[in-house]
């Protein structure tokens, strides 16, 4: 046998080699039917919902008890309208006006000019 008459004996589909995958078994259309009821269907995927913040419920007015409280503040060492509005639950928009009247009445001094985005103020010697 010559090697081409030898490739081509092996080319055939005669040659069955010992790792052939035998056939696949077919399934009836029931077999199908009942293993798709079995499965059910597949849930589809959610979105995370993400970490929520907790709602905060601060006053957006201030009456006669909590203004007293309030000018209470004149003798903090540190002030900014993030402690004011921390300490006392009131919106940062009234802690930043309670400021304001605290500084025209000299009450408050401001002690950093340089930060344009958040004011620092300490009591008055």
């Amino acid at each position: 046998m010559t090697a081409c008459t030898l490739a081509r004996s092996f080319n055939t589909h005669t040659y069955l080699s010992p790792l052939a995958v035998p056939p696949k078994e077919r399934k009836t259309k029931e077999q199908i039917a009942a293993a798709a009821a079995a499965s059910g269907r597949s849930k589809k995927k959610k979105w995370g919902k993400g970490k929520n913040k907790e709602k905060l419920n601060h006053a957006v007015f201030i009456d006669k008890a909590l203004q007293s409280k309030i000018l209470e503040s004149k003798n903090m060492k540190v002030i900014t309208p993030s402690t004011i509005s921390e300490k006392y639950k009131v919106n940062l928009s009234v802690a930043r006006s309670v400021i304001k009247y605290l500084a025209e009445q000299n009450l408050i001094k401001e002690v950093c000019i340089q930060s344009h985005s958040q004011k620092l103020y300490t009591k008055v010697a």
